[in-house]
């Protein structure tokens, strides 16, 4: 019988050396991984911050948003591509048309400002910051405006019957009201919406006069009076019995998609008070959302005026004039 071979316990030859080459991959991998994954996690926090937040999570400033907002204040969202997505998820309480839809910011007493990743609104940045708070991701700041406009009469706020009337001059003839016209829409490239409520006149649809929305050149929401020009003559709105601040001030323009082509004649804004004349705005194609300002001399703080806005063109052709105005 032979004796049991005695175990070996010297490891093989080479054993060692690749246990020292594992523990030394072990450790490179340690000293390349750990910072690869801190620039990982790094780049993971960029992107997730600097990402707009979604549809839905807008809805999480409506409560602070109603508890810092006052009445007459504006709200504004920075950056203004973010517009769209507040407007659905806070509603028209908090974001009316005519807010949404504004000429500009000059008559607002103060503003609440939303702004998601570090952005401010620059047509705000006359204002004085009075309350701050933050909510996740959003930054809501109450600014206060140290010179708001006092506007004595809005034009846009009065194109109905009541206060207006409108015609045409070549050939002479009255625009008739209709408050159920049938709603029209041009779609992407075409006319803006022509509303429920307007002014036909004679020569088709796009001879009315009414309130409603264009893009602009940054292609922002502006509310104005749809007012194409006729091919012969003027399309004249008429208010009656409007009390005059200092200026008749406003904006024209046309929708952009129209405009930025260049290739339409100019428009012409005519603005008389009791029958004269007191300035005349001329729209070139590229001049965008584009504003104006006449002194009232003589009739300067008239207690009840006639006020006409007329509107003509040497050449008619995809004239979608669209202006606002006010007196202040």
């Amino acid at each position: 019988m032979t004796s049991a071979q005695p175990q070996q316990t010297t490891p093989p030859a080479g054993r060692p050396a690749r246990a020292r080459g594992r523990v030394r991959a072990l450790g490179l991998l340690a000293l390349v991984g750990l910072p690869a994954l801190g620039l990982g996690e790094l780049a993971m926090h960029v992107h997730f911050s600097e990402r707009a937040p979604a549809f839905d999570a807008w809805r999480e400033v409506t409560a602070p948003l109603a508890a810092m907002k006052q009445p007459g204040d504006l709200v504004v969202v920075a950056p203004a591509w973010a517009d769209p997505a507040a407007r659905r998820a806070l509603g028209d309480e908090l974001m009316p048309l005519r807010d949404a839809a504004r000429p500009d910011e000059s008559r607002y007493a103060a503003a609440v400002e939303i702004s998601v990743l570090g952005h401010r609104a620059e047509e705000l940045a006359g204002f004085r910051e009075e309350a701050r708070q933050e909510h996740g991701r959003f930054v809501l700041r109450r600014l206060v405006n140290p010179s708001p406009a006092r506007v004595v009469y809005d034009f846009v706020d009065h194109v109905a019957p009541a206060s207006a009337d409108v015609r045409v001059t070549d050939p002479p003839a009255a625009c008739r009201w209709n408050p159920r016209a049938r709603i029209a829409a041009g779609g992407l490239g075409g006319h803006p919406t022509f509303p429920a409520e307007r002014f036909e006149c004679p020569g088709g649809p796009f001879f009315n006069v009414g309130v409603t929305v264009i893009a602009d050149e940054e292609f922002r929401p502006r509310r104005c009076i749809w007012s194409h020009p006729p091919r012969d003559g003027e399309i004249v709105t008429r208010f009656r019995d409007v009390p005059l601040g200092s200026v008749i001030r406003g904006h024209a323009g046309m929708y952009w998609i129209i405009e930025r082509e260049r290739r339409g004649a100019p428009v012409t804004l005519s603005v008389r008070v009791n029958g004269e004349t007191v300035g005349e705005a001329t729209h070139a194609d590229g001049d965008g959302w584009a504003a104006f300002e006449f002194p009232l001399a003589a009739h300067a703080g008239a207690a009840s005026a006639e006020v006409e806005l007329a509107v003509r063109s040497a050449d008619y052709t995809h004239r979608h004039y669209c202006f606002e105005a006010d007196t202040r």
